[in-house]
């Protein structure tokens, strides 16, 4: 075969091979050149939505603070907010779920340890003021007492209902029982707009205006009884609300107390003041007294209280508390009182008995972690009525209760809270004899 002849297929197959390099070349050039246009066209319709928006913005002075597309172009050109913000919603707290039905649930409560050392006072580890040991007569002194009986847990509910305002709160702990080491309700109520319907603190009290004790049973002078009730809650203006409702009193009462409280905020926030109203029944019911041979006739009177307080951040580290109650024929809704009433055993009337209530205290921050609170709680019962004559020599009534206490708060951390407090009481009843309550208490609590 002669030369030519041989090159001649070499030549038509290099000749080939070259044009299909050529035309690869071309086309991943031309592909290379359609995804540099797509990048600048999609570059450009970022500019045209960024040269949109921002000038909206940079406007946003002259804009009146009624307009609300402001507040979403401006929201919308902070992009490292809106990450920020994004981020934060994806985290979600562990302690918030929902239900089957949707309900928001959020769990929160508390952790806690304590100790006591009593050198005088009553049976129990907490508050027993009215009770403690008459002088000449102490069982009760030279003791130490520890518990974790008041561990809290709660639930809030929220539901997504359009129009409404639904809701409810659940919260015990477990200090029910003779024992004190049940679980015990606290609260329990639903809320639907401006009505509540369920257990929960009485409306006739004010537990926002009571010194900080660490002393669980509560101070002197105040209370926290929480009963079953329908309330109805609404506001005059941003800084005035009232709250009506009727609440479940004594077992032998024929109709629910009526509460009713009046609150305002003043001072930009600086300070708070209520003033509420109780009217309940004071009833005894027919009963067979053995001793005598005689049947007591029902009977019944009307028991009432007003009560004011207020409450004042007189600085960042400093704010002052003060609340007086006036109370007759009652002993449900204040703690340590008398006996609402005792019967004459010539013609059964009732004698009510009618006493006044007093909490004044301060609070001082010492630093961010370190708080301390000085206190004073008094009752004073009516020493001149029927009620009294009779129980000059029942040594279970007080004709006055003094209690004054001392603590200081520390949070190394922010969920964690130590506390000391020290407490000094006496009681004295009708006929003149006196007891005192002097003890040391300690707690530990880890918030949740």
């Amino acid at each position: 075969m002669s030369l030519p002849l041989i090159r001649k297929p070499f030549i038509v197959q290099g000749l080939a091979f070259t044009i299909a390099v050529f035309m690869m070349n071309n086309a991943q050039a031309a592909s290379e050149q359609e995804q540099i246009q797509q990048l600048r066209d999609e570059v450009k319709e970022l500019r045209a939505l960024l040269e949109q928006y921002v000038p909206q913005s940079k406007q946003k002075n002259n804009v009146p603070q009624y307009d609300t597309q402001r507040s979403t172009t401006v929201a919308s050109v902070s992009t490292q907010n809106i990450s920020t913000n994004t981020q934060q919603a994806a985290q979600k707290s562990p302690l918030s779920f929902n239900s089957a039905s949707g309900t928001q649930v959020q769990l929160y409560g508390f952790l806690r340890g304590d100790a006591s050392y009593q050198a005088k006072g009553g049976d129990a580890i907490f508050n027993r003021i009215n009770k403690v040991d008459l002088e000449g007569n102490e069982k009760n002194s030279d003791r130490f007492y520890s518990t974790a009986t008041v561990t809290r847990l709660g639930l809030d509910f929220k539901a997504p209902i359009q129009e409404a305002d639904v809701g409810g709160k659940l919260e015990v702990d477990f200090r029910g029982g003779s024992s004190n080491d049940t679980i015990r309700i606290r609260h329990a109520y639903m809320t639907l707009n401006n009505w509540l319907f369920g257990q929960t603190t009485s409306t006739f009290l004010a537990t926002d205006l009571q010194p900080e004790m660490i002393d669980f049973n509560s101070p002197l002078g105040g209370g926290t009884y929480r009963t079953p009730m329908v309330r109805y809650s609404g506001k005059f203006n941003p800084d005035t609300s009232y709250m009506l409702a009727l609440e479940k009193g004594n077992d032998d009462n024929r109709a629910p107390a009526l509460t009713s409280k009046l609150k305002y905020d003043f001072d930009d926030g600086k300070g708070t003041a209520s003033a509420r109203v109780l009217v309940t029944e004071a009833r005894s019911r027919a009963s067979y007294d053995k001793n005598n041979n005689q049947l007591t006739a029902d009977d019944a009177g009307l028991g009432w209280g007003i009560a004011v307080g207020s409450k004042y951040k007189f600085t960042d580290s400093l704010q002052a508390m003060i609340d007086y109650s006036h109370v007759k024929g009652d002993s449900k809704f204040l703690l340590y009182t008398n006996s609402a009433f005792n019967v004459n055993p010539n013609n059964f009337e009732l004698n009510l008995n009618e006493f006044d209530a007093l909490t004044v205290g301060t609070t001082y921050q010492v630093s961010p972690k370190l708080r301390s609170t000085l206190a004073y709680g008094a009752m004073f019962a009516k020493d001149n009525n029927q009620f009294a004559q009779q129980a000059f020599a029942d040594t279970t009534q007080n004709k006055t209760l003094q209690q004054g206490w001392w603590n200081i708060m520390y949070s190394p951390v922010t969920p964690i809270t130590f506390g000391l407090e020290y407490i000094y009481g006496e009681r004295k009843t009708f006929n003149g004899l006196k007891g005192k309550d002097n003890r040391v208490g300690a707690m530990a609590r880890y918030n949740f």
